[in-house]
């Protein structure tokens, strides 16, 4: 493919989140529309997906300029860079690594399992949960988990820096819920990571590792966790 194709995407008012900012997922969306350009122009194979990862760099605000998608291939690689039309400034890269899917191992310890239904429209031409979906169905059961345990878990006190999900098996829908569970797997002086899997039965389907850093909303700036923000992230870990 060219070293650097460029798509340009509208941005709508259904992209925000409570912050203004553009939703977490909603990055995901660009990136697969401009992959499936990519495949329609026949300059990118339609190849299986093992893994998805994304930094979030900086928030992107709502503006009537469409966003810009920024691709380029590198063997099994494709990275896309997320920017303002006209702007050389970067919100979020996205990497997809191409290759047949592994088995993932299931964890001895975990949070107790939550459930996870699957919609219509979660689903892709292959009648499987498409892979931005699995961030939001990832995102969504992080959300219930930290909320349902942690009081200093208020909007705008964290950020997501950064979510990476491996694809082991499809998720097809179906009447009955999948099982999703989440734990702690580090607590940093800024930040902590939390680990995901969505699974059916003691099959592992695929697995979410998201880091989250502690955010001021005045200064729009990283900040310190608190000792209690990290003594309670750490009652999550399974070694707890």
């Amino acid at each position: 493919m060219p070293a650097d194709a460029v798509h340009e995407l509208p941005m709508r008012w259904a992209d925000l989140d409570s912050l203004n900012h553009v939703n977490n997922v909603v990055y995901l969306d660009y990136a697969a529309e401009s992959r499936a350009l990519l495949v329609d122009e026949g300059v990118l194979d339609d190849r299986p997906v093992c893994r998805i990862a994304i930094d979030f760099l900086r928030p992107l605000l709502l503006s009537s300029h469409p966003v810009q998608v920024r691709s380029t291939a590198d063997g099994t690689e494709l990275v896309q860079e997320i920017r303002a039309e006209g702007s050389d400034v970067v919100f979020a890269r996205v990497t997809t690594t191409y290759g047949d899917p592994a088995a993932l191992a299931l964890p001895a310890e975990a949070g107790d399992p939550l459930p996870t239904r699957v919609r219509h429209s979660d689903l892709d031409l292959t009648g499987a949960v498409s892979t931005t979906k699995m961030f939001e169905l990832f995102q969504e059961s992080r959300i219930l988990f930290l909320s349902q345990r942690l009081t200093s878990m208020t909007p705008g006190r964290f950020v997501v820096g950064h979510v990476e999900v491996s694809y082991a098996a499809p998720l097809s829908w179906r009447t009955e819920p999948y099982e999703a569970r989440n734990w702690v797997s580090r607590v940093g002086s800024s930040s902590v990571t939390i680990e995901s899997q969505l699974a059916d039965g003691d099959v592992a389907l695929a697995q979410c590792r998201s880091v989250l850093v502690g955010f001021d909303l005045d200064s729009q700036r990283s900040r310190r966790l608190s000792d209690t923000e990290k003594n309670e992230f750490g009652g999550l870990s399974p070694r707890s």
